[in-house]
């Protein structure tokens, strides 16, 4: 006759304990403002090096220009937030849990009218971004494929053909998992792509110097500091050992 009532009480708890493991996942369930990228960084050349320093109050790019007669691929180093709340505490021994290792990054690459340039691919990233200390965001960064190979063999021969820049938009999505094996991702994110066809080649006088930087009448090219992705720089034909128009003719489109 007791049983009865201790097995209603049972049940309830039951019930209560799947209705609170709902609650816990959709609290868990994957959302996009977790995890979000904040800008492009601007990279810096520092002895013959390209760096970024991953904070918010650095410098950023808000377009990349791209040469595609010099790069078969594009990449960037974008800034990553995580706004997932601290839960460490190490007076009870907790460890934190809401640090979100990246691991992949889709991209998507259209034209101005929205058409896909070519298929969207999905490229592996590292990184680990810390969870923010109060209102503000943990950061760091990703270096992430923009414009993948066949992507940038598609730029580059409508390029050429044109005789003037293709703009075009990446959009990419990061996702990323935390400590304690929740997945996340971010928000689309869109960015500007600006790209030539040997825009950035400088022949030198005479144009023999060009083919022979070495001959009797030619000056020593000077040393140019290194140009960082994303950034268009001169390409000085002695560093080629022939002419631009040369080069340009013997790149496969």
């Amino acid at each position: 006759m007791n049983a009865a009532p201790g097995l209603a009480r049972r049940l309830c708890a039951l019930a209560l304990l799947a209705t609170s493991g709902g609650l816990l996942g959709s609290a868990c369930a994957d959302n996009e403002s977790s995890l979000f990228i904040r800008m492009r960084m601007a990279e810096k050349s520092e002895e013959g090096r390209c760096n970024a320093t991953c904070s918010p109050s650095e410098g950023f790019w808000t377009e990349d220009a791209v040469d595609a007669a010099f790069q078969g691929s594009h990449s960037a180093m974008l800034l990553v937030g995580n706004q997932i709340v601290q839960r460490g505490d190490s007076d009870v021994l907790r460890t934190e849990t809401s640090r979100v290792q990246l691991y992949e990054a889709e991209v998507r690459v259209t034209d101005i009218e929205g058409n896909d340039v070519t298929p969207g691919y999905v490229v592996p990233i590292t990184g680990t971004v810390d969870p923010g200390a109060s209102s503000e965001p943990g950061y760091n960064c990703a270096d992430v494929l923009l414009l993948d190979g066949a992507t940038m063999d598609a730029l580059r021969r409508q390029a050429a053909q044109r005789g003037n820049d293709v703009q075009v938009w990446a959009t990419v999505v990061v996702r990323g998992r935390t400590l304690g094996g929740q997945e996340v991702e971010t928000a689309e994110w869109t960015y500007p792509i600006r790209v030539c066809f040997g825009c950035t080649c400088v022949d030198t006088a005479p144009p023999e110097c060009c083919e022979n930087p070495a001959g009797e009448d030619c000056e020593e090219a000077d040393d140019a500091e290194a140009t960082c992705p994303g950034a268009l720089g001169p390409v000085d034909c002695r560093a080629l050992h022939t002419t631009c128009a040369e080069y340009l003719q013997s790149v496969p489109l």
